[in-house]
């Protein structure tokens, strides 16, 4: 591990503050705008909810829609704002009532962001702002980047902080309420997130890059209403996890181009915790462009992770345990994802219409699904549709 963070850290400080003569591209004059829509389902038999057993089952309806307005050559602002609807059986059973609040919920988010370039030393500096809110939570956030590219364009390195400052509604499983109210000492959650990541085009047909990032979270780090059943008969309880968590995943991504209308996007990321949890994923992405408009991708991603020091099945923790979880998320486990997705993207367009002076354009279609399994169960299907649109002034 050492190692590979002294790697990583070299790479990020190579030529960091080299100069030339090389002046990046301008912001371009069209707004660009995604509309995106999907569609998630899942089923699985163990619901932290209920202790790790019970139904998984969840729906979600999610759209989304992303702006990118260039100001000038420099500057520009983004917007992203959007809403996932579910339906979840399993946060049904915090009241032993049918169809209770908690069986379905919304959620709704956004982030303003904004970008200047200062272009004669290739650098772009970022800020941004975000909120989420749903019916037991909600969360404001903060973030900055740096980035600066160099050797024509061909390297990069991009640096980036957030932080996260969330607030629980506390609902606790309905048949020990009493109990367990006043016995959580916050419901407040603070993340702070540091990425950098460093690319490299290293030849005409390769491409690289490394990524390294720390995230920290302080506070109230369990679900109130995740039950724990323990081997002692008739005790219950709820999820309790320490007040701190590092996180330490590593990324490299190498892209080959074995032909001109071939793509091999390959990804592998380490990642480890202080839970006790250590984690492998390695995934393949191959675009086949077909024509001059179509583009076919097959993709399929693998992980595997250790369970965390504080996980164990339904009736298996012992109460002189200090923190203790049946959430099959941390549990020892193997996933795959296998999916295929479409783009079409004709060179002048899906479609298009001039009014007031600017040319909108539907640039281009995205649609894309995929097929979920994990270890303890759990099945899942997704699907999701990006309508990309390109705004020009005449």
């Amino acid at each position: 591990m050492r190692i590979i963070l002294f790697v990583l850290v070299s790479l990020f400080s190579l030529n960091l503050f080299a100069q030339s003569d090389y002046q990046m591209k301008g912001n371009e004059k069209e707004i660009d705008a995604n509309f995106l829509f999907g569609y998630y389902q899942q089923d699985g038999d163990n619901a932290a909810v209920t202790g790790g057993v019970g139904t998984e089952e969840l729906q979600d309806f999610a759209s989304l829609i992303v702006v990118n307005l260039p100001l000038d050559t420099i500057n520009a602002i983004s917007i992203n704002l959007g809403a996932d609807f579910y339906t979840s059986a399993s946060t049904d059973n915090i009241d032993d009532n049918v169809s209770s609040a908690s069986s379905k919920d919304l959620r709704t988010y956004g982030n303003l962001g904004y970008s200047r370039k200062n272009l004669g030393r290739g650098e772009t500096y970022g800020l941004g702002l975000g909120f989420s809110t749903e019916y037991d939570y909600n969360s404001i956030s903060g973030r900055i980047s740096y980035t600066k590219e160099w050797n024509k364009g061909n390297s990069e390195i991009n640096v980036n902080g957030q932080a996260f400052f969330d607030s629980w509604d506390l609902i606790y499983p309905r048949e020990i309420r009493n109990e367990v109210k006043g016995t959580v000492a916050s419901s407040k959650r603070q993340s702070y997130n540091f990425q950098a990541t460093y690319s490299q085009v290293l030849n005409k047909r390769l491409q690289m890059s490394i990524s390294g990032e720390a995230i920290y979270m302080t506070g109230f780090l369990s679900t109130p209403f995740h039950r724990v059943y323990f081997a002692e008969q008739n005790r219950l309880d709820i999820e309790r996890l320490p007040d701190s968590r590092l996180k330490i995943p590593i990324g490299l991504r190498l892209n080959y181009f074995p032909a001109d209308n071939v793509v091999l996007r390959s990804y592998y990321r380490f990642y480890w915790d202080d839970f006790g949890i250590s984690a492998h994923t390695a995934s393949l992405e191959v675009p086949v462009k077909v024509g001059t408009a179509f583009t076919v991708y097959p993709f399929y991603r693998y992980h595997t992770q250790s369970a965390s020091d504080y996980f164990a099945p339904i009736s298996t923790h012992s109460i002189d345990e200090t923190f203790y979880t049946s959430d099959y998320d941390l549990s020892e486990l193997t996933s795959q994802n296998i999916g295929l997705g479409f783009t079409y993207a004709p060179l002048y367009g899906v479609a298009r219409f001039k009014l007031s002076r600017k040319l909108f354009m539907l640039d281009k279609i995205n649609i894309r699904s995929s097929y979920y399994t994990r270890s303890t169960g759990l099945k899942g299907f997704s699907a999701s549709l990006d309508l990309s649109f390109k705004i020009k002034s005449y």
